[in-house]
């Protein structure tokens, strides 16, 4: 199964990276496979650690794909050298243990060393699944096709408009516009 988090990680001259991700976990270990190139690739290779952010807040998701770092709030990680999400229900601090060469999305076997639940998790939106699924599709737009897009931007916002409040509209605005920007 793929958990969708956003995922921060550091270099070693302390630049923070947020980035959305879907990470797998198997037993107690959490596996991490960046694409070939990206930030969270050259950071775990430089620091091998990095945070697990869980949320279910949508529009960080699309503050980290659009590349709004002024909505991004931050908070020191407690046993590694990183930082978490503070408005993230919880997280976990991974070290790697493990590196699985690939051509294309090189694998990170990582050991979970701690971990922080900071709020409750109250239930699932409808909206903030489509706009975490609009995010997906806004960092593939280079690998799909227009056509397809769009066909699945049409259909994620009829999730948006039945069951979304201010705040997702936002995102989903937000995030609609910049893929739209991105395969014209």
């Amino acid at each position: 199964m793929i958990f969708e988090t956003i995922i921060s990680s550091i270099n070693n001259k302390n630049t923070v990276n947020f980035s959305p991700f879907g990470i797998r976990k198997i037993k107690k270990n959490i596996y991490i496979s960046p694409y070939i190139p990206s930030q969270t690739l050259n950071n775990l290779l430089e620091t091998g650690c990095a945070v697990v952010n869980y949320l279910n807040d949508a529009s960080l998701f699309v503050d980290c794909v659009v590349g709004n770092k002024a909505n991004i709030k931050k908070q020191k990680s407690k046993k590694i050298k990183g930082f978490f999400l503070i408005n993230c229900l919880s997280y976990e601090e991974v070290r790697v243990v493990n590196f699985k060469e690939d051509e294309v999305r090189p694998t990170f076997e990582c050991e979970v060393v701690n971990t922080v639940f900071n709020k409750p998790f109250l239930g699932i939106n409808r909206a903030t699944n489509a706009i975490i699924e609009a995010c997906i599709l806004a960092t593939r737009t280079n690998i799909l096709k227009k056509t397809k897009i769009k066909t699945e931007l049409n259909y994620l916002k009829i999730a948006v408009e039945k069951t979304s409040g201010k705040k997702e509209l936002e995102a989903w605005g937000a995030i609609y516009k910049y893929i739209l920007k991105r395969i014209q």
